[in-house]
């Protein structure tokens, strides 16, 4: 008799929690196929650990054991994805969240969600502590910059809880880049938990106050995998089969993290592996965050 092996426990949880958001199509099994059907994977930004699940399930063949012929395409800056799915240009996209997506379906893009990776929002505001910013009301009169790809609406609905009057707050586009915020000339920015967050105490930024709208009543769960709506309606077992070895890619990266990096620096070979790195605790924080079952 072959003795069973025990299920690795950040597997079990990840899959429980993802699965939890898989019902937007009553999906099939997988599918396996003897011919590969292409299919891409639009990504919301640059390749990075951000999307590590995605480039070890292709690494390890497993979108292919799945019959998937895989592209993993990255975003950037002039890139958005959700006009990209809808239109078919690609099949699946890694894109912002519950706030992305429902804009998307305002403007009438035919775009389903069928997976959310972060069960908490990524978004944190913060100030340095020398600024005298210590609450939501101090916010009056001060230059705060922030994506307008969905925390706008977080920053948003966190003053008006606080009836900090929007027309007396200087809300700006934030850049790529954070200097802005190191030098000083900008009161509060928008950081995400796993990247510029770390990227600021490896500058040395630690004096900071953080607003984490999670804790402060205004969550919304972010990285959505999405899907166009007749598309997925038409091809569940494609769908399904994404699903499978996407899951499984995710849940094998966060079990062996350094193994997953490697795979990702495979497809940024000029990249700063010690910052892809970093950015694993916090990924895996937001994927696990809530009672899993």
């Amino acid at each position: 008799m072959v003795a069973s092996t025990p299920v690795n426990p950040i597997t079990r949880r990840v899959c429980a929690v993802i699965l939890a958001t898989v019902a937007a199509f009553a999906f099939t099994g997988p599918s396996y196929a003897k011919e590969l059907t292409k299919a891409s994977l639009r990504l919301k930004w640059l390749a990075s650990a951000q999307f590590a699940g995605y480039y070890v399930a292709k690494d390890k063949g497993w979108y292919e054991a799945e019959g998937i012929d895989l592209a993993i395409n990255p975003g950037g800056p002039n890139i958005i994805g959700e006009n990209l799915v809808a239109s078919g240009v690609d099949t699946f996209g890694h894109a912002g969240g519950a706030a992305t997506l429902l804009q998307a379906r305002s403007k009438s893009l035919p775009l389903a969600g069928i997976a959310m990776m972060f069960q908490e929002t990524p978004y944190l505001f913060v100030a340095r502590e020398k600024s005298g910013i210590k609450s939501l009301s101090d916010f009056q009169g001060k230059t705060v910059t922030t994506w307008f790809t969905g925390p706008q609406f977080m920053l948003q609905a966190l003053l008006k809880a606080k009836n900090v009057p929007l027309d007396k707050v200087r809300i700006q586009a934030q850049s790529a880049s954070m200097v802005p915020f190191i030098e000083g000339k900008i009161d509060v920015a928008t950081v995400t938990l796993y990247n510029e967050l770390p990227a600021l105490k490896r500058e040395g930024i630690t004096d900071l106050t953080l607003f984490n709208p999670a804790t402060m009543g205004v969550n919304l769960p972010n990285e959505v995998i999405i899907v166009n709506e007749k598309f997925g309606k038409d091809n569940q077992k494609l769908v399904q089969s994404f699903l499978n070895a996407s899951l499984r890619g995710w849940s094998y990266a966060l079990g062996h993290p350094k193994e997953a990096i490697d795979i990702v620096m495979k497809a940024i070979p000029a990249g700063n592996r010690i910052e892809q790195e970093e950015q694993v605790p916090g990924l895996t924080e937001l994927i696990l965050a809530g009672p899993g079952t």
